[in-house]
């Protein structure tokens, strides 16, 4: 599902216009646009983005909408149609779903539908897209398998329960946006999503990412409370959310959700990182070392230097400083990996590191952490790490 708008044959003066145009449209919706690079990037939900790039003389702008939900999709379309109206030239508007020939909204809602359908029995049967990215529309992370329960974007919900739902009202649960216009169910679908994806707890704090993740949790709950005080809300996070803030809380009288909340990152996810999954916290800081050929993960932190651990990992044996001692050691054998590991001390901290073969494919790892008692910890995420199973 996807919404492109070929802007055709442009000089240089008329691309200008064109973003131009572009701008002042996101301004007229209240979005958030700025460059990345050679792409231009309009935020315009949680779970959809517009990319705008050049190909030599075309401007090309794109949407995913498979994430989204309907709503996204429409908005792309509406969108595009606007920026053909206000400037004349060359186009191509590419809708997959048609929706710019009929306009009928209520045809690629139940197209939506048919999708979460099939999505459904995919995770139920463990397909292999159960084993990939199907909850976002980009991450660095996933969360752990849980027995008798399917993860969704806004947490995980029981197998017995996914099954029998109504499709409709799964749709919530997979798609952010699944009305015409930004409903307060939409609004608290995106906090809820964003709790799921980005919510950071009591880290809120730790960097300018997760302070406005944070802010951006509370200002979507509390649209949504505006626009419908009778709808359950999420009301325990958003206090401890606003009280770590320093916010007002404007959520008076709102009702509890019965449906449990859940925050992947306060928990142990799997960091994917080229075709490995590495288990630590989900709050961990991610970076990536260049010359080691290596990601990098700080241990998550409430105040400044308060680290408690920092993991590199990659497929290449040089971020081992003990790599003979270490290939020296007897692996241990679990769950269908050989793992090898040594600690020992290097100013004043303890180090780990650990190589992990499983079939033809290797991953090392090189861990300092400040407190001995961390070392049970950090083995056991060694353990559950491995590969992604299409490459096995």
């Amino acid at each position: 599902m996807f919404v492109q708008l070929l802007c055709k044959d442009r000089n240089q003066k008329e691309k200008d216009e064109l973003y131009q145009v572009l701008s002042a449209l996101a301004h007229r919706e209240q979005l958030q646009i700025e460059e990345r690079g050679e792409i231009v990037e309009l935020d315009v939900c949680p779970q959809g983005k517009i990319q705008v790039s050049e190909e030599d003389r075309q401007v090309v702008m794109y949407a995913n909408t498979c994430h989204g939900g309907p709503g996204f999709h429409a908005f792309c379309v509406d969108l595009f149609l606007d920026i053909q109206h206000e400037l004349s030239g060359d186009y191509e508007l590419i809708d997959d779903l048609e929706l710019d020939k009929d306009g009928d909204f209520h045809r690629i809602f139940h197209l939506y539908e048919d999708e979460v359908e099939y999505l459904r029995g995919e995770l139920v049967r463990k397909r292999p897209l159960y084993f990939k990215n199907y909850l976002y529309d980009s991450t660095f992370f996933l969360p752990l398998e849980k027995e008798n329960a399917i993860a969704t974007p806004i947490g995980y919900l029981d197998t017995k329960e996914l099954i029998h739902m109504d499709p409709e009202d799964l749709m919530d649960n997979f798609y952010v946006w699944n009305t015409w216009d930004k409903t307060a169910q939409y609004y608290k679908n995106a906090a809820l999503l964003l709790m799921a994806k980005e919510g950071y707890g009591p880290f809120s704090l730790m960097n300018d990412h997760t302070l406005k993740m944070a802010h951006l949790i509370c200002d979507y709950l509390e649209i949504a409370f505006q626009k419908d005080p009778s709808l359950t809300y999420p009301v325990r996070e958003y206090q401890e959310y606003v009280s770590l803030l320093g916010r007002e809380n404007r959520l008076h009288n709102a009702k509890q959700m019965e449906q449990e909340v859940f925050q992947y990152r306060l928990h142990e996810v799997y960091h994917l990182f080229e075709n490995s999954k590495v288990v630590a916290l989900g709050a961990c800081e991610r970076s990536y070392d260049p010359v080691l050929k290596a990601m990098c993960l700080m241990s998550p932190r409430t105040e400044e230097h308060a680290w408690d651990y920092f993991i590199q990992v990659s497929k290449e044996s040089m971020i081992c400083s003990s790599i003979h001692e270490l290939q020296d050691q007897d692996p241990i054998q679990y769950d269908g990996k050989s793992i090898w590991t040594i600690v020992y001390e290097d100013e004043g901290f303890p180090v780990m590191e650990a190589k992990i073969r499983q079939i033809d494919e290797e991953l090392y790892f090189h861990i300092v952490f400040k407190e001995e008692n961390q070392k049970d910890y950090l083995l056991r995420c060694i353990k559950e790490s491995g590969f992604t199973q299409e490459n096995l």
